[in-house]
């Protein structure tokens, strides 16, 4: 999410292609969950080508004020266009996940912890690693919003244990797939139009509890999990310009009644503060949903 390099790269990176698949290799064999879907969770079906705010501080930053290219649920059309930032690509360099022991190790991530924190990786002050670690040192050492639940995970046993207690072991997992990798060697950001092929929307049974990790910009693979309520799942095949398919999983939020007054969402979709607002999540973010008898996006 916010995408920096290291000077001196603690663990290695892994291809950003494999990082989904490798974390829930990781997280769903863990010993507190069970993700009903595992097996298909990153896959493109055939058939989808055929077819309270007093109480918020406005002093602290949350996730949600990082995301971008917010949309109308009501522009998901198939056969509609729209635009998305760099194909769903992660700006973050995907690494892997320290074992629980090293996890353990750490100091805690807060901003107060930050010089600790980049001492114990070897991270340069002066290089852009640096400004990645403050940064999530105080995302994950802020105060959640009001009704929500929020970790920050630097090992799988850290992240399925949160999962659990939040959602009980028995779990769906969505993530964004098929993200083509850019041949470019620039660092611009790049827009472009994808078409809708087709769209497929989870409940709002679902969507009542759901816990979203969002990949951070980290020395190791680090993510920002919160449980959020009063949403909607939605998965949709994009195709680019050039072919590709790109199976993009987005959530409707749909009461943005907490979010700054200043949120860029507002002023983008030109609505009230509390109307629904959605976004995609990139490669390498994962959605979480308790698994039901009938998952619509299963």
């Amino acid at each position: 999410m916010v995408q920096a390099g290291a000077s001196r790269p603690f663990v290695d990176e892994v291809p950003t292609s494999s990082l989904t698949d490798k974390l829930m290799l990781e997280v769903c064999s863990a010993e507190y969950l069970i993700c009903s879907n595992f097996q298909t969770a990153g896959s493109i079906k055939s058939d989808d080508v055929a077819k309270a705010a007093s109480l918020r501080d406005a002093s602290v930053l949350t996730i949600n004020d990082l995301q971008e290219d917010f949309f109308l649920e009501s522009s998901l059309v198939e056969g509609g266009i729209i635009t998305l930032k760099n194909n769903l690509q992660d700006a973050a360099p995907a690494r892997a996940f320290l074992s629980a022991v090293a996890a353990n190790a750490l100091p805690a991530l807060t901003a107060y912890n930050t010089l600790s924190i980049m001492k114990q990786f070897g991270v340069a002050q002066d290089s852009s690693m640096a400004t990645s670690v403050a940064t999530a040192a105080y995302l994950c050492g802020g105060a959640a919003l009001p009704g929500e639940a929020r970790s920050c995970a630097t090992s799988a046993d850290a992240l399925a244990a949160f999962v659990a207690a939040e959602l009980g072991n028995n779990v769906n997992v969505h993530a964004t797939k098929g993200a083509p990798i850019s041949t470019s060697t620039s660092t611009s950001v790049a827009k472009a139009p994808v078409t809708i092929v087709k769209v497929v929307k989870g409940s709002v049974e679902e969507g009542k509890k759901v816990v979203v990790c969002h990949h951070l910009a980290f020395p190791s693979s680090l993510y920002y999990c919160h449980r959020v309520t009063g949403t909607k799942v939605i998965q949709t095949t994009l195709k680019t310009n050039e072919g590709s398919l790109i199976k993009g999983m987005a959530i409707c939020h749909l009461n943005t009644k907490l979010w700054l007054s200043r949120h860029p969402a507002f002023k983008a979709l030109n609505i009230a503060r509390g109307d629904e607002a959605c976004h995609f999540v990139v490669e390498n973010d994962i959605i979480f949903t308790a698994a039901m008898a009938q998952d619509t996006l299963a």
